[in-house]
Formats: structure tokens, C-alpha cells, sequence
């Protein structure tokens, strides 16, 4: 009891809602006090018949196949979470019936590898996430043949486009030369110019908050490619201090 299912709205009664559980070819029932939370509202104004959400299971009777479930014990950042782990399931169920067909194999194996990635990741779309975000190496330990992993890569790489990563910083810079703004500016140009070189894959981007304050984002597909770059900001600082007569200062935005 307890567990978070998914739910689709089969029939609405006045004492509550049929519910097909959609992860376990099963029905349930919900009663209507544990749909409607104000008695200014009746079940309508809550689920109407094909409506999938989420559900929480408050009651099971094995022998009878009774299960009984809730919806409004069930709070919003569960809801959003348990959506999101269903929705990425249906993902990789789907690619993983196409590295099955590929390699002449049937859907029920699809089915196992889901289980088995579902064992070692939790959210079994993360092996993709992280085939794209850090490289192939991600599947060498897996307990998979090795065509079916060279075929998640394939597909990762094609299917799954991954947020790029940003971080952000607040730059101060001062200096007391008369032409200070020049020097200022110049030293940030030297920065961004020389993290770009030095970090491809990340573009940069600094602009004025309000003098002496800056900031700074960097952005990229790769999270340690970012990381990487913003801990060079800081290691490049004193060096462009010396060159430009400024003095500069990094603090990471959380």
C-alpha cells in the first residue's frame, strides 16, 4: 500500500470511479471520498472517464483482486514525478522494441531489458541521458550483449536530446586607472575569448549587471565540460589582475 500507479478514468460512478491501472492490466476503485476534497464538488469536477493520472494504492485484498485507490492523497510533486518515470517507461519500452526487432528478437525481450535498466537506473531513460551527456562508455557495465548495447548508443544518439547545462557567476570588477572602464572590458573580452578557446564546446557569455558587477553563464551539453570551464574563470583571474591593473573577484550563482 502506499505505491503511486497510473490510473486511467474507466467509468464514473455517484460512490466513486473505476479505474483501469494501467502498469498492471488491473482495475481498481476509488471512492468518492477519496476524489473530492470539498463537498461543494462532486467527482466530475475532479476525473472524467478517460482521464489518466496518478493515483495512490490505500487498500489491496489478494483473494478478492479488490484494490482500492486515492487521489487526493496524492500530492503534486508526486504526481509530476511519478508522470514523468511513466512517460520516460513508455519511451524506452518503444526504443527498446525497435533494437529488438532490429536484431530479430521479440517484444517480450524488450520488456526484460526494461525491467533490468529499470533495476539499475531507476528512470531507465537515464542510461540514454547519460549516453548523450557523457559517452558510450555508460553501457560497458551493463549485463547486456553487446549488440543490443551498441544499439542503445544508436538510438540515444538519434532519439535523446538533452538540456544543455548552464552556470552562472557574478563577476566583480574594479579598478582605479583613469581609464579603468577600458581596462575592465578588456579583461573580460580576454576571459571570454580565452574559455572559448579553451573549452569548444561551451559558449560564454558576460554582460554588465551593474558596475562593479557582471555576469557571467556558460553553457554547453556536457556537464563537466561547464564545470571544467568555471573553475578555469577563477584560476585565469589573477593572471588577467596582473595584466589589465583590475581587481576581480568570481562567486558562483546557486
Amino acid at each position: 500500500m502506499g505505491e503511486l500507479v497510473i490510473g486511467t478514468v474507466k467509468k464514473i460512478a455517484e460512490h466513486g470511479a473505476y479505474v483501469y491501472l494501467d502498469e498492471y492490466d488491473l482495475e481498481a476503485f476509488a471512492p468518492t471520498q477519496e476524489i473530492i476534497q470539498s463537498w461543494f464538488h462532486t467527482i466530475r469536477d475532479y476525473v472524467k472517464e478517460g482521464n489518466k493520472t496518478v493515483f495512490k494504492v490505500i487498500s489491496v485484498n489478494p483473494r478478492m483482486r479488490v484494490v482500492e485507490v486515492s487521489l487526493k492523497r496524492v500530492r503534486v510533486d508526486e504526481k509530476e514525478k511519478k508522470l514523468l518515470l511513466y512517460r520516460h517507461r513508455v519511451r524506452v519500452l518503444k526504443m527498446l522494441e525497435i533494437a529488438m526487432k532490429k536484431l530479430g528478437r521479440s517484444p517480450e525481450e524488450a520488456l526484460k531489458a526494461l525491467w533490468y535498466l529499470e533495476e539499475q537506473f531507476g528512470d531507465p531513460f537515464k542510461v540514454f541521458e547519460e549516453v548523450v551527456k557523457t559517452g558510450p562508455h555508460v553501457v560497458d557495465e551493463l549485463e547486456l550483449d553487446q549488440q543490443l548495447k551498441e544499439l542503445i548508443v544508436e538510438l540515444a544518439r538519434q532519439q535523446v536530446e538533452v538540456p544543455p547545462t548552464k552556470i552562472s557567476g557574478i563577476l566583480k570588477a574594479v579598478s582605479v586607472e583613469g581609464d579603468g572602464a577600458e581596462k575592465i572590458k578588456a579583461a573580460l573580452l580576454e576571459l571570454a575569448k580565452t574559455i572559448q578557446e579553451k573549452f569548444p564546446g561551451v559558449s560564454v557569455r558576460i554582460y554588465v549587471v551593474g558596475p562593479p558587477r557582471y555576469r557571467i553563464d556558460l553553457t554547453g551539453q556536457a556537464p563537466k565540460q561547464v564545470e571544467a570551464a568555471f573553475t578555469e574563470v577563477g584560476n585565469l583571474l589573477p593572471a588577467l589582475q596582473k595584466k589589465y591593473k583590475v581587481i576581480t573577484a568570481v562567486q558562483r550563482l546557486e
